[in-house]
Formats: structure tokens, sequence, C-alpha cells
């Protein structure tokens, strides 16, 4: 549903999204397991990895028409130097997610034990204007041609996180409202890696890139807050504040860079409208927020529709939107089966402007 929930998220996986939510949406709710959920994306709209292959092509033919003193590497060695100037402001993202959760319903409260491993990656073309001006020189040889400087940087990190979700519910003027925190403990890695823009799709990249050498842990402690209304039956209103400490984490300095990683807090508002099986949710970023220091910031918009089946089948659709405009737009679509409520397999898909991801989530209530 574009990633909205802060309003209407299951309480199986509201600790995630709103830890209030884990208490408020159904007294019904008893014992709950998710495990696990898993998505993963990427994302090229520049189409980096086109452009480096075609780079790479470019300049195995000029390297072998100049070791073969051939006249017609003059006329290839503009085109190959605009092919390397091109990949600047270029940039390919991925992302994964995974978690389990237990949720744990009392008369009083609820509390929901739930462990949860995010990866953020990010490949960055640095273009050393020297190897441009080589590659347009008659004069160059094979030689320099194989001692080109420029390269990709390969940052990204992990963070793995263990929290325990507390909720409550009352009443405020005869509407239901409940408030959930989760303190939780987080290890986090930052990586740092770089190879040369002629080799970027060897495989050795994913192996080296979470070698010792390029990587820097941390451990730390954060906190999420929540609280969900009822605005009348089938509105709800929610905000949440994810992370509400805010850190940085620097990466190693590799080939003479490192970079800042920042979790900071993201107040988000939320709104559910559920009507006779068909629910529509949107969410919206108060702030801006940064992951990587100079990589740009984001601020989004996400909104969804769902139609539930009397309870045993979802069908999905949302979209979501950046107003930093570092991550393209997003169309989502899923299914859900869930035969009595009780066994939940929840699909979702992704497509977007050269951008695809996927996930899953099984979940128990008993």
């Amino acid at each position: 549903m574009g990633g909205a929930g802060v309003a209407s998220a299951m309480p199986t996986t509201a600790a995630f999204v709103n830890p209030a939510l884990t208490r408020f949406r159904d007294e019904a709710t008893g014992v709950s397991v998710v495990a696990p959920f898993l998505t993963a994306s990427t994302r090229d709209p520049d189409e980096l990895l086109d452009a480096l292959d075609e780079f790479q092509t470019t300049l195995d033919t000029l390297d072998a028409l100049v070791a073969a003193s051939d006249p017609a590497a003059a006329t290839l060695r503009p085109f190959a130097a605009s092919q390397l100037a091109g990949l600047n402001d270029k940039a390919i993202d991925a992302a994964a997610d995974t978690g389990i959760a237990f949720l744990i319903p009392t008369v009083n409260y609820t509390v929901t034990l739930s462990a949860r491993t995010r990866v953020d990656a990010r490949a960055i073309p640095f273009i050393d204007p020297t190897d441009v001006a080589t590659i347009s020189d008659l004069t160059s040889t094979s030689a320099d041609l194989d001692s080109l400087t420029s390269d990709a940087a390969v940052v990204g990190t992990s963070v793995t996180e263990f929290g325990a979700t507390f909720a409550i519910e009352g009443e405020l003027n005869g509407h239901r409202i409940s408030a959930g925190v989760t303190p939780k403990a987080q290890w986090l890695e930052t990586y740092n890696y770089a190879v040369g823009v002629s080799n970027f799709e060897d495989g050795s990249v994913l192996d080296e890139f979470r070698s010792a050498p390029y990587r820097n842990n941390f451990t730390d402690y954060n906190l999420d807050l929540g609280v969900a209304y009822e605005l009348q039956p089938g509105a709800t209103v929610g905000l949440a504040a994810l992370n509400v400490l805010r850190d940085s984490y620097t990466t190693v300095n590799f080939a003479g860079r490192e970079f800042t990683y920042w979790i900071e807090p993201r107040p988000t508002v939320g709104i559910a409208l559920n009507q006779i099986g068909f629910t529509f949710t949107a969410d919206l970023d108060l702030i801006k927020t940064t992951r990587f220091r100079g990589v740009g910031d984001s601020q989004f918009i996400r909104m969804g529709f769902e139609y539930d089946a009397l309870g045993w089948g979802q069908l999905r659709a949302g979209f979501s939107h950046d107003f930093g405009n570092t991550i393209q737009d997003v169309f989502t679509f899923g299914l859900g089966v869930s035969p009595a409520e009780t066994v939940r397999l929840d699909l979702a898909g992704q497509l977007g402007n050269n951008s695809l991801g996927a996930g899953l989530q099984l979940s128990l209530t008993l």
C-alpha cells in the first residue's frame, strides 16, 4: 500500500510502523507471530549499470585499437570520453529489510517483541576529469588507458534492532485512543568500498564490500513513539516518531573518501478510512531526513488502497513520492491471503522508473 501504515498497520506488524497500533486495531487479537517479513528493492533510475557496461565495452575496443596503432582510435576517443563524463551524477540504490515479531496481548496492555535488520546501499561514480582528458588525448597509450583512476564508491549501512513494544488503550472524548513506545537496542555496520569503473560489475565487488577493512561497527540504542486516535468508526489518525534519538555513524576512510550515515527522527502523520471492506490510507513525513550526508534529503508521501474480501483475501495498490526527489516515484501492488484471519500470507511488488522490488510476510494469530 505504498508503504503507508501509520494509521492502518495490522497489530502484528505495527511495532515497525506505529507502536500504538499494536493495541489499537482489534481488541480480539490473540497471540501473533510474524516470521518473517522480507522486502528487497533496487533502483537505477539513470540506467547507471547499462552506462557502465557500455563504457567498459567502448574502452576495451579503444584499448585494442590504440595498442594496434589503428587510426580508427582517433574517431572513437571523443565518444569514449563522453561516455565516461556522462557517468557523473548517476547512482544505484539497493535496500533490503527483514524481521520477526511476537505479539502478546493482555487485558490492560500489549507487548510485542521484535527483531529487524535493514540494509541500505548506494553506488556512486566519482569521475576524474584527468581520465576524460587522457581518453581524448591522441597521444595517450594503451598503458594510459589501463591506468584510469575514476571509480565507483559502494557505500552502505546495515542496522539490526531488537525492540520491546508496550502499548495501552483508553478513551478521549468518547473515542478510542492508544499510545505505544518501543525502546530498542541497535547494532550498526557501515561500509565504504570503491572499484574502478572499468571493472565495476566484477562479482568480487559484493564479496569485498562487507570485508573487515571496509567496515565500521557501532552499538547504540533508540526509541520509537506512536499514538492512534479514532475520529469516528472507520476513521483513524495516527502519529509516529521513529528513532527519536538522532545520531550519525561514519564509514572507514577508503580511496580518500568517507561518508556519514544518519539515523534521524522521522515524525509521520497518517490517516486511514475503512468502510465495507475498502480501506484508503495515507502517510506524510513531517520533515526531511538524511540517509548519507551529501546524497540528498527525502520526505515522503505514501498512500494506498485495499479491498478486503470478508477477511479471507485482500487486494492492494499504492504509491509513494519523495518531495526531495532523491528517490524516484514508486507504484506498489499486493495480494493477501488470510483464511479465517488465522494464517496470513502477504505478497507485494514494487515498480518504478528502472526500479523493482518485492516483499512477503507470513504471520500466524492464535
